[in-house]
């Protein structure tokens, strides 16, 4: 899997605070009206200026400068990609905007650019999802990363498991397991993915599966088994229990449930 430790934004590298961020994005909202795409570029970048130093100002405009980004993201030039990729991290970490379906956009299009064939796309699609995690509350990030369950491509369900795992540990594996403050969706949307991909033909998402389902069964047990009871199929409960090394939960729950 890429490294994206010391990943930089480089093609938005700071700069001093504007002084006239107003004017800044007056010329932003007319340069995304341009059918040029060197000025979608000069908008975009200029945004991200904005965002890093008066993030209020801009949160107007900021659908216009995502359903950008979602266009570039979609696109074909490197340059162009790569910049939505760096852009959209910017933008989480600085305005935190979750609005759908733009939010759910940004995201899928940067899952499906952790399989691009260009290193530097997957590299800075993975930096932005990071960003996503860190910035963003978790129940939003796993309902829109969890959006990509059915895509077929192994490094799409590596980033996957491996962004779920991230957002798990930052909002507290406790949390998660008795969904409190909200976590109940996002515990079952783990426990699904998991489960799905815990049998998979590839060997590192089989174990990031693992390791995923291992931290929560560490964290508490008896909550970790009543959520699997909650959250998944019978069938799928069996397909846990033998992977986990925990062959008789099965049928300890069958028995528990019929006393």
């Amino acid at each position: 899997m890429d490294t994206i430790i010391g990943c930089v934004t480089d093609l938005l590298p700071e700069k001093e605070p504007l002084d006239n961020p107003k004017e800044i994005i007056k010329s932003i909202q007319i340069r995304l009206k341009n059918t040029n795409s060197e000025e979608h570029i000069r908008a975009i970048s200029d945004a991200i200026l904005v965002a890093r130093h008066h993030p209020k100002l801009l949160k107007p405009h900021i659908n216009s400068i995502n359903r950008k980004v979602v266009q570039f993201l979609n696109g074909q030039r490197i340059f162009d990609v790569r910049l939505a990729c760096q852009s959209a991290g910017e933008l989480f970490r600085t305005m935190r905007c979750t609005d759908r379906p733009l939010f759910d956009d940004i995201v899928t299009g940067l899952m499906n650019r952790t399989a691009d064939k260009n290193k530097n796309i997957r590299i800075d699609a993975n930096w932005a999802l990071d960003k996503m995690v860190i910035s963003i509350p978790p129940l939003y990030s796993i309902k829109s990363i969890a959006n990509c369950s059915q895509h077929k491509n192994p490094a799409v369900k590596i980033a996957q498991l491996r962004l779920m795992h991230c957002v798990t540990v930052i909002a507290d594996p406790m949390k998660i397991l008795t969904g409190i403050a909200g976590l109940k969706k996002a515990r079952q949307l783990i426990l699904k993915s998991c489960v799905a991909t815990i049998e998979d033909p590839n060997s590192e998402i089989r174990f990031l599966s693992k390791k995923l389902m291992q931290l929560l069964k560490s964290t508490c047990y008896e909550s970790f088994c009543s959520s699997l009871v909650q959250d998944i199929s019978w069938d799928e409960l069996k397909i846990a229990g033998k992977n986990l090394n925990m062959e008789t939960l099965a049928a300890d729950i069958l028995k528990k449930n019929t006393k």
